[in-house]
């Protein structure tokens, strides 16, 4: 009975996860803000048991700028107030109370670039919020991008397939 919704405006997003695969997907072309309000409404109207939101920024600033500068930092104002929507439809749908919410990111940067394997490139941030998270826990062990699944997985009740790496990140609970 469960319902899932993909939205994304990075089109690298596309063929990752099969067509058919989720009950509402939405290709944003590059605008996060159509994205985000996508998002918001299928929240408040589908109230999906697994809601995945990609939005490109601030990935494009740091490409095309570079990482850890001032224009990367304003993006990321921005990004919150995302965020910030997302949040505000996930309390108007009224399902605070049951929902989990990741904020992360698929890789770190360096300069223009990322895809090494400094920690620069391969720590991610990630904050979780909602049912049974711990509060003002900051996080002690290293987490990288496939924890992420791993950690939707377990909250979900499935068994992750023997070949994933990740593990999911139990101590934020």
């Amino acid at each position: 009975a469960a319902s899932t919704a993909l939205i994304f405006s990075w089109q690298g997003i596309d063929p990752l996860v099969e067509k058919g695969a989720t009950d509402f997907r939405f290709a944003g072309k590059d605008n996060d803000d159509v994205c985000t309000d996508t998002a918001a409404a299928v929240i408040i109207r589908k109230k999906p048991t697994l809601t995945f939101v990609h939005l490109d920024q601030p990935d494009g600033v740091g490409h095309n700028i570079g990482h850890r500068t001032k224009e990367y930092y304003e993006e990321l104002k921005k990004v919150d107030a995302r965020i910030g929507k997302i949040v505000a439809a996930v309390d108007k749908a009224g399902i605070a109370d049951e929902t989990v919410i990741i904020v992360t990111a698929d890789h770190g940067g360096i300069n223009k670039g990322h895809g090494g394997k400094s920690l620069d490139e391969v720590l991610i941030p990630w904050v979780i919020y909602g049912r049974g998270v711990k509060k003002n826990k900051e996080l002690q062990n290293a987490i990288i991008t496939y924890d992420t699944g791993a950690t939707i997985a377990w909250l979900l009740g499935l068994n992750a397939p023997a070949s994933w790496r990740g593990l999911p990140v139990k101590e934020a609970f």
